[in-house]
């Protein structure tokens, strides 16, 4: 399923965001297409999925 696979990132230098697949990105660090500052991962789909 492809919302489980997804993970939303921001990067910390510009405020860029980006989803990026979850499963391709997990413990990498992804660098911001705008500033090549690192993206940190904000929330997955999954997570999002499972709150009441």
């Amino acid at each position: 399923m492809y919302a489980t696979e997804v993970t939303w990132c921001r990067c910390a230098g510009c405020g860029a965001e980006a989803e990026l697949p979850a499963t391709e990105t997990t413990g990498v660090a992804v660098p911001c297409p705008d500033c090549a500052d690192p993206m940190a991962e904000e929330w997955t789909w999954e997570a999002a999925l499972a709150r009441p």
